[in-house]
């Protein structure tokens, strides 16, 4: 049998499904007792469901009753859909329903994605997943990826959980239809198309029990307007025409949105009273972004600080004017971003926070943060640089040496307990910023260090080492590294 796809075969596999379909009496009778024919039903189909779709499917050869059992296996995975006619007869030609189906196709139209899709749609009762190989690198490639046709978003009256990743293939959503039981939605690398509109396809007249949405890599959407009784997550990432958000979602908890105002201004109306965490990795503007009240929030995630280059400014403001904005706040989500090559970057300050210069991450501005947001609990805090190689040494003329007020200024941390630091490269400017935080902590229980993955073994120690001389016994420090691509607990040897 061909999954839709290159079939096996050969003269040996012919003969053998020859000699085990002729006669399935007598062959049972001749070679002893069909044990496995005779397990309970539900027990074969527990059995097909450790095998891959290809090979489940090839045990229909064995016997009239294991082409019947074949048939009830709930869940599918399809990694290579060539014939996207054959996948609709497939569907259309079931009688149960599909639980679960995995659809991988490599470099596929929308033509052929709209073939098989309305069948799924009629067939899939639980989640549907599909995946469009085909990589675009750049904006050109997008553009390319757009014009090899779109297809319209079926409505799936009886699946819970859809996920496509489309290789920014064209995506129409349909303008109208309920989503009756679609609780999870995920949308990457797609371009929107009408007639329809997104937000009216997720909100609560069409998609009544939808909890979790998430949209990253899209063109087409320059405003979304979601109006949801049920939501409980939201991702927007990378949307990248973005030019008005409005979001009125009683119920939601978590909200995360990066770069989606980068091409305008923001402007964005947010109503979750309930909200608990909030990422706003993205251009903040009090005059046209409101958020409404948000009492129960603890988790704040802002836009990522540039602590050396003169051309985010601005951004910075606006991190300040985004962290002033709330109160109350007990986990800190921030990332620094640093080049570690400094000859063309010049020294800033403004007012409410310090824009520095130099090779290692410019204490100064985290000093500053930290100095808006001193009630928080849990400081998460993310180092990114520009360049993988670590610079340690300030050299002769090392901007460093402008004046760091945050070296000698008191700063009390008297509710701060857990500290994770992700991406240390061990330079002379973050040990001495972590040498303060053990200083403007009180109540500090728990620090986890994870080194950047370019850091050696024998620096790691070095580090470890180093970090153990200024921490203090009653705080438990954990530090992970990066060992074949996997985070793992470190524990020096001796």
């Amino acid at each position: 049998m061909e999954l839709g796809g290159g079939g096996g075969g050969g003269g040996e596999s012919a003969a053998k499904r020859a000699r085990l379909s002729s006669g399935d009496a007598d062959s049972s009778a001749a070679a002893g007792e069909d044990r496995l024919s005779a397990l309970p039903d539900d027990v074969v189909i527990f059995i097909l469901l450790h095998l891959s779709t290809r090979a489940a499917a090839r045990t229909s050869v064995l016997s009239r009753h294991w082409r019947r059992i074949w048939a009830l296996v709930p869940a599918f995975h399809f990694p290579k859909v060539r014939r996207p006619h054959w996948l609709r007869d497939f569907l259309d030609a079931r009688e149960a329903p599909v639980r679960d189906l995995v659809v991988i196709a490599h470099g596929a139209t929308g033509e052929s994605m709209g073939v098989w899709l309305p069948a799924a749609a009629r067939r899939v009762t639980g989640d549907l997943s599909l995946v469009n190989c085909f990589p675009p690198y750049g904006a050109k490639k997008e553009e390319e990826s757009a014009q090899r046709g779109s297809f319209e978003f079926p409505c799936f009256e009886k699946a819970t959980a859809i996920h496509f990743l489309l290789g920014f293939h064209g995506l129409a959503v349909p303008p109208t239809g309920v989503f009756t039981r679609l609780s999870t939605i995920y949308l990457g690398r797609v371009w929107f198309h009408g007639p329809g509109d997104l937000g009216d396809a997720v909100s609560s007249p069409r998609c009544p029990c939808l909890q979790r949405l998430g949209v990253d890599g899209a063109h087409g959407l320059g405003g979304l307007s979601i109006h949801s009784e049920s939501m409980l997550q939201l991702e927007l990432k990378n949307v990248r025409s973005l030019s008005q958000l409005t979001i009125v979602a009683p119920a939601l908890k978590e909200l995360t949105l990066e770069f989606c105002f980068a091409k305008s201004g923001p402007v964005a109306n947010i109503t979750a009273p309930l909200l608990a965490n909030l990422v706003w990795n993205d251009v903040y503007d009090p005059s046209s972004v409101s958020l409404g009240k948000m009492e129960h929030l603890r988790l704040l995630g802002t836009y990522s600080c540039f602590v050396y280059q003169y051309s985010h400014f601005m951004r910075n403001q606006s991190c300040v004017s985004f962290l002033q904005r709330f109160e109350g706040i007990d986990t800190l989500l921030l990332t620094l971003v640093y080049p570690l090559d400094t000859k063309y970057y010049r020294y800033y300050m403004m007012e409410d926070i310090a824009y520095t210069s130099g090779h290692a991450f410019g204490a100064s501005v985290l000093f500053h943060v930290l100095r808006l947001c001193n009630g928080i609990r849990r400081l998460m805090l993310q180092f990114v640089a520009s360049d993988s190689k670590a610079q340690t040494v300030c050299s002769r003329d090392c901007m460093c040496d402008q004046p760091a007020d945050w070296e000698t200024k008191e700063l009390l941390l008297n509710h701060l307990e857990e500290v994770e630091i992700d991406g240390l490269r061990g330079s002379e400017q973050e040990f001495a910023f972590v040498k303060r935080v053990f200083n403007w902590v009180t109540k500090l229980k728990e620090m986890t260090v994870t080194f950047h993955f370019s850091i050696s073994e024998i620096k790691a120690k070095e580090l470890y080492k180093v970090f153990q001389i200024f921490s203090r016994p009653e705080v438990c420090m954990k530090f992970y590294v990066y060992r074949n691509c996997s985070k793992v607990l470190y524990a020096p040897e001796d």
